[in-house]
């Protein structure tokens, strides 16, 4: 068990490597001039030149990457070309609210698609089925934008009961914080949820078609038991897979969602530097996602072995 952690653990850091290397190179590819931008309509030459050696945008994109490589690897993201403040500081105030959202997110997906998948495979070719079935096709149909628009339509604007934007933090109010969170999270779980519920339902009828479970049932096996104990966790490992893919989903969603409830968030902030050019910001937060997303991979890795054994094998 250890040496596969390990392997993965080695794998995943490949990967981060691989990714900074191509952040770090379409990022200064891209289109614009963040100095340029930072100096306004009419910039004064000179100044240009002695920020961008301050910046040192003036040196060759490798000898960039390695200095910001060197100064990331020793805890320093460099500082904000747009408002000369650490980087570090600014996506770390972030990070948080968006790991926050995309926790509701989770839970409010799963909390949804575990009991109405294993209901709609229990009562296969229903009325109970089909309504199930055709809900989460139409809600894995729409994008997630329209659905937080929706969302606020009903909740804050007919109903009036729940905030469209804003952020406060758990430990200053949490029925405030709750009410703000929400809509985004709702809004983010809803097509998790949808397409978790399909590959439940799935997997489950696959399950109760094997001989064990016929037998189990023929040994007086109560079908509350037979569907939770014994063929939800054989139908759990493509699940699993579902849901660590998902997480990065979410990740990518939040962005979006961010942007429609204008909430705080690491993504959010990304969009924002990004039409700035404020490469340390943007680069720091496509880092932090993947990063997390690299991560999250290895802790489903680990969960499968933990299913099944003979996975790490």
């Amino acid at each position: 068990m250890v040496k596969y952690v390990l392997k993965r653990l080695g794998y995943g850091l490949i990967t981060i490597v691989a990714i900074s290397v191509i952040i770090f190179s379409v990022i200064h590819f891209l289109p614009g001039d963040p100095i340029q931008i930072m100096f306004g309509k009419n910039p004064n030459p000179e100044l240009i030149e002695i920020a961008r050696k301050h910046y040192g945008l003036d040196k060759p994109i490798i000898v960039q990457y390695f200095s910001w490589l060197n100064k990331v690897l020793h805890g320093d993201l460099g500082y904000s070309i747009v408002n000369n403040l650490p980087v570090l500081g600014l996506v770390l105030a972030r990070v948080g609210r968006t790991m926050m959202l995309t926790l509701f997110g989770i839970v409010f997906s799963l909390v949804i698609a575990l009991p109405t998948g294993i209901i709609a495979a229990a009562r296969h070719n229903t009325w109970t089925d089909l309504s199930i079935s055709s809900i989460s096709l139409v809600l894995i149909s729409i994008p997630e934008f329209w659905i937080g628009i929706a969302y606020m339509m009903i909740f804050a604007v007919w109903l009036a009961i729940l905030p469209t934007s804003g952020y406060v933090s758990l430990l200053v109010d949490l029925n405030k914080f709750l009410k703000i969170m929400i809509l985004p999270a709702a809004t983010v779980a809803s097509v998790q949820a949808a397409q978790t519920t399909r590959m439940i339902r799935a997997n489950m009828i696959e399950v109760l078609r094997l001989d064990y479970i016929t037998l189990m049932r023929a040994a007086g096996v109560r079908d509350l038991r037979l569907m939770v104990v014994h063929a939800f966790r054989n139908a759990l490992i493509p699940v699993v897979t579902l849901i660590g893919m998902q997480v990065g989903a979410l990740m990518a969603g939040v962005i979006i969602v961010e942007r429609v409830f204008t909430y705080p968030g690491l993504g959010l902030l990304m969009v924002k530097s990004l039409q700035e050019r404020d490469y340390p910001v943007v680069q720091a937060c496509i880092m932090i996602y993947a990063v997390l997303f690299v991560l999250i991979n290895i802790i489903v890795d680990i969960v499968y072995c933990s299913i099944n054994p003979k996975i790490r094998y």
